[in-house]
């Protein structure tokens, strides 16, 4: 019997025919997004037209669904599995990576395998190679060959495609041969693959490789290396980049004619459109994008030579005196910049003879080294360079949107220099490469793409992705009959849209925009400009040209009457800082690295072999709690050794070790348990930090973040220190509750050790005075600073957590940066903040550092010398609400922003600082006003209550059927007007991404649309209900950072209503009719019934007892639990359980009224509101019993028996009830959802703690970013597949 698998992928279609057990013939093709004439094509290539069995694989299979009823298809991960299985036999797991996907599939021993697979980032995929090699013009099948050579493996980013290109350039120009660094490329690919896709999962031998890069010589020696494989135990079939289309003809059960399957396929498409189409690109009348004209003469007193040295191209620029342009020329950099500059002088001389330079200006990433080697006049940052440009197209010009291949910038101007500017962070969906790599896909020349745009007639809508993932809405939009024109058109709006949200974000865009950058070539990209803001937006004269342009000018304004440095490429005299300057800076940095010192102060790392040694990790809060530590130990009579301060060996070990996508500092956790791992320690010193209270809040609780209260224990437990003869000391800190508790904490760890409660006083005192006597030395430094400084002085601080400050990779080396050139640097711990109560201001701000931070913003915005740098970590939590927060409290002061991740490259880093630094130098510094008061801040107390006002309008968010609920209890109790606010959509959403910065938990963005809404729709003068929580998860801070939007949109007005979720007991009218509020949005859910319009009233208990017996029970394939955040399970889940619930699962939500009630109790501290819902519960039982215990848990005594065995002291985002729930929901379905947003860091914390190995079913994760797509639908049905 034949046998057909067919795969069709995101880039190739494979074709696998089999005749009894044995490959007759393997096929591929690449399809460039046209999937219908791949088919037609691999068909054609398949010598086999009778009928035989066949089935369909791949992320794009549903192409065919048309032609094929739904039997056919085959989930792409069992696809795999038995495809691997047939052929790798011994093969337990399986790497398998292709152009867009990376999955990890083990236990292929048993019945049902486990599974990752990447998301919405392709730094773990075959397109990551690609993109690379494309970049440094080289042919995909020469990389192995290339790789072959390698003599190292220099560090690089694997995260983002396009930001391994920073990295790349950095290390060329460092002189690193091509060779190592592809194998780099390899190595930090293979690293972001275990660390982000592999995860925890259980990594078993054998291993079968297989996808489109096995080929590939150092992906395959990397993944050796770093997964410890002896050669025999990594297994590569021949037929490796088949096996998902092998797997779909092992697995082929129904018979077809091959003909007639190649006679539909002849036949158009009958699919209907179902695409989100956009209105057609028109360029506005009079734009022009052309070359701007030369008068190519060169005067008798010479000119101005700018050189502008990017990623992609470099850029020389000659003008004369009066500044007209005089020539210019755009070179390809090829990863040599001073080749590129060396040809550009070259042609100068070639074409003009020997030309005079008045003054030489050099800008780009490569400005500095370049720029010193040839003795240039002057060496500016690109936003400066970009703003003198513009400033000299449009002397009124107000704002600059410029785009280059992979930065993107945004530019404020006022009186024609830098106010405020903005760069793309970690994504680069928003820069030139985005549209030239998919046009390169789609083979399109670039140069054609953008007229092709403007024919659209209905663009496709591709939405905000990252540059290899929009190939897969491409994909969708081709099987959709979609043309090439309206996908281009799409893919323009879509630069436009990330730039706009990634980008500009909520800085404000003025009447008068310039464009610059060479991707204006792209008429296209204009017109998409233009649909957005009109007759604002031109084009500059010089767009391709603008960096270099922009420096020559300020090299002229800058040379006066001096004569010229430049030297050209032979000088050797590099100017050297004065003596004078260089005493200064070594004042300054000696100053900085005081606090350092003074940490480390008492440490003595040398090692008695007759005691025991407990390692310290330098990270979190250590670096406030060392010297604590320390001492403690010490007197107890233990060797204390630290881990070095982050290196690039702590990095490379982290990498090595990770497990989940956290943020950089959670990450270095790895690498430094790794060292002292190797320090063969006897014991790691860590602890959970729950609460930490801040002097003057008043918040009930001051919380860590839920990685501080998780991260050590997930970490030693990942990193199986136990199984090294190595002890985790993890007490758990609650400093909110005074010293007190802490010394309980550090008592049970001396007394666990056979330590008396004396000796153990004894240590902890002297250890509590040790960090008591720090914090006073660090502060009084800090004020003596402030005390001298004059006038002009401008000292920057640097605004981030101690260990954000003190770790040297964390801080991005900006701290020597700003010394080197000449500033004053210091920390938050330098300022007074903790005499500061800004409790009105932020009634419930929970996290200590969250105060801290605000209450320096304060202090800096107030005090004319003080500057703020703000370090921020990507995938924090926290940090994306405190943003909001930090950029009211500066107003109108200047401060810089950067977003801390580990690609290596420190370039963009730089070009930050400097181009800050140049816009301070154009900021007037007012004198210090007499007896000025550093603590004398102003305050704005937030309009948030606790509580509704009967006569406003009370409107509330989508929260699905819930909503319609809640309106009914707040008419009822309250006697108030109540209004649901309108369903979350796109526009809901595109809204509220207005106002965010694309890095907020989905919930938020939704809201704050919603929210806008509201308020256009009803006016300014209504009340929003937005809850708090006590903490600490992001969640509990939303309804302060949207009051941060409502305040910047100026709608003082509209109220926020904001009841701590946990003190309802207390606070909120008629408890009891609240849960059966929620109660009755539950059974709505599980019977599908409309029984809000029912009943005129909330429906008593007696009620709700009576709709759970007459529920009916219906017939399902399978039955799911979902579990996660609310509004993940309602309002913002992409309609993925009604989906599944119309194929005929049965799915069951976690009850919200559970959820509450759950949350109620655990924070319940007088013993009448837990018997006050104790009662509740019973009631509740009532109402479960009649649903056959459906719904809620029988006994609530089970929910916190899991909760504190695997969440013992742990609160955010109510995680210790979803992590109990979905493990008691698991032993009752057949298997388990949990919902939540993308990057929450509650998720990740859950996922690290492995709630996977916990339930009894299978657990899949549904992260959500309201971009839920058909590959996430692929993920999602190969999980059903194995239930």
């Amino acid at each position: 019997m034949y046998r057909l698998g067919l795969d069709i992928g995101s880039s190739t279609i494979k074709a696998v025919l089999m005749r009894d057990d044995v490959i007759e013939q393997a096929e591929i093709v690449h399809h460039y997004g046209d999937l219908l004439n791949g088919l037609v094509e691999i068909f054609t290539k398949i010598k086999y037209n009778d009928v035989c069995k066949m089935s369909v694989t791949g992320s794009n299979c549903r192409i065919m669904e048309d032609m094929l009823p739904n039997k056919y298809f085959l989930g792409d991960i069992p696809a795999i599995a038995e495809g691997t299985k047939f052929l790798c036999p011994t093969a337990k797991s399986v790497i398998e990576i292709g152009s867009q996907s990376a999955r990890f599939i083990t236990n292929l021993d048993n019945q049902t395998p486990e599974f990752s697979v990447n998301e919405h980032c392709a730094g773990g995929t075959g397109s990551f190679f690609e993109d690379q090699m494309s970049r440094l013009k080289l042919n995909i099948e020469d990389y192995s060959k290339i790789c072959e050579n390698a003599k190292s493996i220099p560090r690089l980013s694997g995260r983002c495609a396009v930001f391994a290109k920073t990295d790349i350039i950095h290390r060329q120009q460092e002189g690193v041969d091509t060779a190592d660094i592809l194998l780099g490329l390899c190595y930090a690919m293979i690293r972001n693959y275990k660390a982000v896709i592999v995860k925890n999962l259980p990594v078993k031998k054998d291993i079968a490789f297989s996808g489109g890069v096995t080929k590939n010589i150092g992906v395959i020696r990397a993944i050796k290396d770093i997964f410890k494989l002896a050669d025999n135990e990594l297994i590569i079939s021949e037929y490796a980049r088949y096996s998902g289309a092998v797997g779909a003809a092992v697995k082929s059960e129904y018979e077809i004619s091959v003909k007639e399957l190649k006679s539909k396929l002849n036949k158009s498409n009958e699919n209907g459109d179902k695409l989100h189409r956009l209105k057609p690109l028109k360029l506005s009348d009079g734009t022009k994008n052309s070359e701007p004209s030369v008068t190519g003469k060169i005067p008798n007193e010479g000119c101005v030579l700018g050189i502008d040295i990017g990623s992609t191209s470099t850029n020389l620029v000659l003008i004369d005196k009066d500044k007209k342009l005089v020539d210019f020329q755009y070179l390809r950099t090829g990863g040599d910049s001073e080749n590129a500059v060396k040809r550009g002088l070259d042609s100068i001389k070639k074409r003009f003879g020997d030309v005079k330079f008045i003054a030489v200006g050099v800008t780009g990433s490569g400005r500095d080294r370049i720029g010193k080697h040839i003795g240039a006049d002057t060496i500016k940052d690109e936003i400066t360079a970009q703003a003198k440009a513009a400033a000299f197209a449009d002397s009124e010009v107000d704002t600059v949107f410029e785009i280059g291949g992979q930065d993107s910038k945004y530019i404020s101007i006022k009186n024609g220099e830098v106010a405020d500017f903005q760069m793309n962070k970690i994504c680069a969906a928003g820069t030139g490469s985005f549209v030239e790599e998919q046009a390169a896909r789609m083979n399109i020349p670039i140069s054609d793409f953008g007229l092709m745009a403007l024919k659209a007639k209905e663009p496709v809508n591709l939405g905000e992705r990252c540059t290899v993932f929009i190939e897969t809405a491409i994909a969708s939009a081709v099987a959709q009959g979609a043309k090439q024109e309206d996908i281009a058109a799409g893919l323009c709006h879509s630069i436009i849209k990330n730039y706009l949200h990634k980008v500009v974000g909520t800085k404000p865009v003025g009447e008068r925009i310039v464009l610059q950058g060479g991707v204006n070539y792209n008429v296209g990209i204009i017109a998409a400009f233009q649909s957005a803001y009109g007759d604002k937006v031109t084009v500059s004269p010089y767009f391709s040209i603008s960096g270099a342009l922009g420096v020559a000018l300020i090299a002229l304004e800058e040379i006066g009457d001096k004569q010229s440095t430049f030297k050209g490429f032979d000088n050797t005299n590099i100017q050297e800082k004065t003596e004078t300057e260089n005493t200064e800076i070594k004042q300054n940095i000696t100053f900085y690295k005081k606090t350092r010192e003074l940490l480390l102060k008492n440490y003595n790392p040398q090692i008695d072999p007759k005691k025991k040694t407990v390692g310290v990790p330098m990270v979190l809060i250590l670096h406030k709690f060392f010297p604590l530590v320390n001492e403690f130990f010490k007197n107890l009579g233990f060797n204390v050794v630290v881990s070095d301060y982050t290196t690039e060996e702590t990095i490379r070990l982290s990498q090595q070790y990770a497990q989940g996508e956290t943020c950089y500092p959670i990450k270095l956790i790895y690498g430094h348990m790794a060292q002292l791992i190797e320090k063969k320690v006897d014991y790691i010193f860590l602890p959970s930090i729950h609460t930490m209270m801040h002097e003057h809040t008043q918040a009930k609780y001051c919380y860590g973040c839920v990685y501080m209260q998780t991260a050590a224990k997930s970490v030693a437990d990942a990193m199986k220190i136990e199984e090294k003869g190595i002890k985790l000391l993890n007490p758990v800190f609650d400093l909110d509750f005074g010293k007190k508790a802490m010394v309980m904490s550090m008592l049970g760890v001396g007394k666990k050790h056979g330590f008396i409660k004396p000796v153990v006083m004894k240590a902890l005192i002297s250890g509590a005075m040790a960090v008591r006597k720090f914090d006073s030395e660090v502060e009084k430094l800090g004020e003596e600073l402030i005390s001298s400084l004059d006038k002009n002085s401008k000292v920057l601080v640097m605004i981030t957590r101690n260990y954000g400050v003190n770790d040297p990779v964390l801080n991005m080396g900006i701290p020597e940066l700003l010394l080197e050139r000449g500033y004053k640097v210091i920390t938050l711990a330098h300022l007074p903040g903790h005499g500061i109560d800004i409790s009105e201001d932020y009634p419930n701000m929970y996290w200590p550092f969250g105060e801290h931070i605000l209450s320096g913003a304060k202090i800096i915005a107030n005090h004319p010398n003080l500057y703020a740098i703000y370090l921020t970590n990507h995938g924090c939590g926290p940090d994306s609400m405190i943003q909001h927060m930090f950029k009211e409290e500066m107003g109108d002061k200047p401060y810089l922003q950067i977003e801390v991740d580990e690609h290596f490259s420190k370039v963009g880093v730089i070009t930050r600082v400097e181009a800050f630094l140049n816009s301070l130098e154009h900021y007037e510094t007012k004198e210090l006003p007499e007896n000025f008061d550093i603590k004398n801040v102003r305050k704005k107390k937030a309009n948030i209550s606790y509580a509704p006002k009967l006569d406003k309008d009370l409107h509330i968010p989508d929260i699905g059927y819930y909503t319609d609920c809640l309106v009914k209890y707040f008419k009822q109790i309250y006697g108030i007007n109540a209004k649901p606010m309108k369903r979350i959509d796109s526009d809901i959403l595109t809204l509220g991404r207005e106002e965010t910065t694309s890095k907020e938990y989905l919930p938020f963005p939704a809201i704050v649309g919603q929210v806008k809404d509201t308020v256009r729709t009803y006016g300014e003068d209504v009340q929003i209900l937005i809850p708090f929580n006590q903490g600490a998860e992001a969640d509990g801070q939303y309804s302060r950072a949207v009051r941060c939007v409502l305040d910047r949109l100026s709608y003082d007005n509209t109220a926020i209503v904001s009841p701590i979720l946990e003190r309802l007991t207390e606070n909120a009218k008629d408890i009891d009719c609240l849960i059966r509020t929620l109660v009755l949005g539950d059974m709505i859910y599980l019977t599908k019934n409309k029984l809000v319009e029912k009943y005129d009233k909330i429906p008593t208990w007696e009620q709700l007892c009576d709709i759970g017996e007459n529920t009916v029970k219906k017939q399902s394939i399978k039955t799911i639990a979902a579990v996660g955040t609310p509004m993940s399970l309602t309002s913002l889940d992409d309609g993925v359980i009604e989906t599944l619930e119309n194929k005929g699962y049965e799915i069951l939500r976690m009850s919200l009224a559970e959820y509450m009630w759950f949350l109620l109790y655990d924070n319940a501290k007088s013993r009448s509101d837990k018997a006050k819902l104790n009662d509740i519960w019973n009631e509740i039982q009532n109402v479960n019993r009649g649903l056959k215990n459906k719904l809620f848990e029988e006994h609530y005594e089970d929910l916190f028996d899991i909760a504190d065995k695997y969440m013992y002291k742990v609160s955010g985002g109510n995680i210790r009830y979803r992590y109990a729930k979905a493990v008691l929901m698991s032993q009752k379905t057949d298997g388990v959802l949990t919902l939540e947003p993308r990057y929450e860091n509650a998720s990740m914390v859950i996922d690290m703690r492995r709630l996977a190995d916990k339930a009894e079913s299978p657990v899949f994760r549904v992260s959500l970013d309201g971009d839920w797509d058909e590959s996430s639908w692929a993920r999602l049905e190969s999980f059903l597949y194995y239930l």
